[in-house]
């Protein structure tokens, strides 16, 4: 690489290649790269990233503080004592370098368009919680009440008659085996449903959940539910919140695994949850699906008793329930905008209502709305149209691609 590195980078002028590789392989020259980008940079630790940094002549660095932190793995550590002097003169890096970059004040750009989701309420919770109801998400066409259907969409919620098994034998140790054929059965029944390769991914809370899962989906012995395990990139993925970031699936089914105790007490040990910065695993998880989202639980919302843990994953989780359960009414209204006056917007709406549609106006979950949307009155719950109007919120947005370009290019799909 010392003798080849320029003709490998005209070989081949994007790279795709870990920081770990990069500081490895190539040589450690300032004008390797024109430009050197991290993506999921909350997982890179500064010590990982700077050789790369450094073989390039411009940096940048893409990421979600809101997201998983970089793994902790076993790391060697220095017994000895240090002078008196080392340790005053000690700094510690920050936890990422996408942390590092924030704190440094590296002029930064926010990415505020969310396309992912075809159904608002998928990033709903997250944009609340997370993120400031700053992020723009596009009102789909599906209204009202979520559907668990094979083609529903939105964040549900089913109860599962389930018991998890906190001490037994090594089989079922740790699992939740009623609810982990509750997730097969749904996962069969997907693939039943005339499409031969859904979409589909399966989150636990725990390993050994995920593991039983994995295994019960292998005993089928259904080939379809095999491939798509092993080899289609776009089909079935059974994994814990630990390593789930990056994922995105069409339908995500979730499995929380815990349940009330044998004397009839749902302890607040839920695992990664628990931990300092629990809440960021699971922004990361309830995030992963494009259409449907269903929760299988063990317990009800209301028995999770979260004012009595300090735990801020524990909370959020409590309230993710609540969506699942009640639906987008149980989000905070404290973050939701308040409906803007338009008169322009109601002239139009009340002409179409005389004319025999049903209407609805400023529909959104975000501060991107769709000024009316028309539907028949025989379904008014599945709009048919949606219509922009030229109206004050439109004209305040800065440029042609947030006023213009995205929506458009976005709210057909």
């Amino acid at each position: 690489m010392e003798s080849y590195a320029d003709l490998i980078t005209q070989i081949m002028p994007c790279t795709l290649v870990s920081p770990d590789s990069v500081a490895r392989f190539f040589p450690a020259r300032a004008d390797l790269f024109d430009i050197v980008v991290f993506d999921e940079a909350s997982q890179i630790r500064v010590a990982d990233a700077v050789g790369a940094m450094g073989r390039g002549a411009s940096v940048v660095v893409v990421g979600d503080s809101k997201q998983m932190p970089p793994t902790s793995f076993a790391e060697s550590s220095n017994d000895s004592l240090d002078d008196a002097e080392n340790e005053v003169t000690a700094v510690e890096d920050m936890e990422s370098i996408l942390s590092e970059c924030v704190e440094a004040r590296v002029p930064r750009q926010w990415l505020s368009w969310h396309y992912r989701s075809q159904d608002e309420s998928l990033i709903a919770f997250s944009n609340q919680q997370y993120y400031e109801s700053k992020l723009s998400s596009f009102p789909g066409p599906s209204h009202g009440a979520p559907d668990p259907g094979l083609r529903g969409h939105g964040v549900n919620f089913v109860r599962v008659d389930g018991q998890f098994h906190r001490s037994g034998t090594s089989k079922v140790l740790r699992t939740n085996p009623i609810e982990a054929k509750a997730v097969v059965a749904e996962v069969r029944r997907r693939f039943d449903g005339g499409t031969d390769s859904p979409s589909v991914g399966v989150v636990t809370f725990n390993l050994q959940q995920r593991a039983l899962i994995e295994s019960l989906l292998r005993d089928t012995e259904d080939p379809r539910i095999i491939k798509a395990l092993d080899e289609d990139p776009e089909g079935l993925f059974v994994k814990n919140l630990e390593n789930v970031q990056g994922d995105e699936r069409d339908v995500i089914l979730f499995s929380t695994g815990f349940s009330k105790n044998d004397k009839g007490y749902l302890p607040l040990n839920f695992g990664p949850l628990n931990r300092a910065g629990g809440e960021r695993r699971l922004n990361v998880a309830v995030t992963r699906a494009r259409r449907q989202v269903i929760v299988f639980s063990s317990f009800s919302p209301s028995e999770l008793r979260a004012e009595e843990t300090s735990s801020v994953g524990i909370k959020h989780l409590r309230s993710y329930l609540d969506l699942a359960e009640h639906g987008t009414g149980a989000l905070p209204h404290d973050g939701r905008r308040t409906i803007a006056v338009d008169l322009h917007r109601e002239e139009i709406a009340d002409a179409l209502r005389d004319r025999g549609y049903a209407v609805a106006t400023d529909v959104g979950l975000s501060d991107f709305k769709v000024d009316i949307s028309l539907a028949s009155l025989d379904a008014p719950d599945r709009p048919s149209m949606a219509i922009l109007l030229d109206s004050p919120a439109w004209a305040a947005r800065r440029t042609a691609g947030t006023g213009t370009a995205c929506p458009v290019m976005c709210l057909p799909a």
